[in-house]
């Protein structure tokens, strides 16, 4: 892969989450199958696309990881917690908003998550939704990568769950990343990758969800995917669906996307991760020009994965001048 199809990757998995999040939105909670002739008028006129707290938090990560050139957890955690308090508005879940208040009374970044939950720590999807920009960040090292990874994660998701969640998402994005497009991406072989590492955290509930993936994807109906899959906030059922979503229309961004809005439940953060996976594969070149051209945010967003793109770069020259 040559620089320029490279930075365009870059480009289409931070895009994704934005685009992916703002079209899933309006039908977040719905029981699936969402109306089929509402998604292509989202599809040919989608107005003004106005993101959620998915993009939110994840804008976070990203400008954190340019401003520290790398992870800094205490760096990140204030990054949520301001950005937070100057746009609650943007529809943020129970959690992490108790999370920041624990973070101003002075609670540690990475004692606070864990005091959720009656100290168990939250396992719903927001730590995975998010961990594209990591991603991106270390995606020639996957050790670095998956530390960086998991520690962003117990920011806000201390939960065993919650951080694998956001620890597979991150291994899906940086494979991706590095497959060319022009190759077919192989569902099985991906699919494979992910099972292993999910057992050897001990995540068996991913193995489950990902091996189910793997039986329901030649023809599986969305009502299926939905019952053995699931569509919810949980982290083990989020980060399998959008997945699934992806592989299955793994060459279009729409098709990903609308599937993973057709399946219902928390449509903004399945889309958005499916967004990620797809953009990631495909490249900003893949995404639908006039759902570009409405995107709150697009030349920040775009600027902050170049930006993490010189990063990446960086770290590359880095290590090939230690080797």
């Amino acid at each position: 892969m040559d620089r320029q199809q490279l930075r365009d990757k870059f480009r289409g998995a931070l895009l994704g989450v934005a685009v992916g999040d703002s079209l899933g939105a309006p039908f977040e909670g719905s029981p699936g199958l969402a109306d089929p002739l509402s998604l292509p008028r989202a599809d040919k006129e989608p107005g003004q696309l106005r993101y959620t707290d998915d993009t939110h938090m994840t804008l976070g990560v990203a400008d954190s990881l340019v401003t520290k050139q790398g992870f800094d957890g205490a760096h990140m955690a204030e990054t949520f917690a301001r950005n937070y308090e100057e746009e609650p508005w943007r529809g943020y879940g129970a959690g992490p908003p108790q999370v920041f208040h624990l973070l101003r009374r002075g609670i540690p970044w990475n004692e606070a998550g864990r005091m959720l939950f009656g100290g168990s720590g939250s396992y719903g999807n927001g730590a995975a939704m998010r961990v594209t920009p990591i991603a991106l960040a270390y995606y020639e090292n996957t050790a670095d990568m998956l530390e960086a990874a998991r520690e962003s994660a117990s920011i806000t998701h201390a939960h065993k769950l919650g951080i694998e969640g956001a620890a597979l998402q991150a291994i899906a994005v940086t494979l991706l990343l590095r497959e060319p497009p022009e190759l077919r991406v192989s569902g099985s072989a991906l699919t494979e990758v992910l099972i292993t590492h999910a057992n050897d955290a001990g995540a068996s509930i991913y193995v489950d969800k990902l091996r189910s993936v793997k039986e329901l994807l030649p023809k599986a109906p969305p009502f299926e995917v939905v019952s053995r899959v699931g569509h919810g906030i949980e982290a083990y059922e989020a980060v399998p669906a959008a997945l699934y979503c992806f592989l299955k229309h793994s060459t279009s961004f729409s098709e990903a996307v609308r599937l993973a809005i057709r399946l219902g439940g928390d449509t903004d953060t399945i889309a958005s991760m499916t967004g990620a996976l797809s953009g990631a594969y495909l490249g900003e070149s893949a995404i639908p020009s006039n759902w570009l051209r409405g995107l709150e945010g697009f030349e920040r967003i775009r600027g902050l994965a170049d930006a993490l793109f010189e990063i990446a770069l960086g770290k590359s020259r880095q290590r090939g001048r230690h080797k």
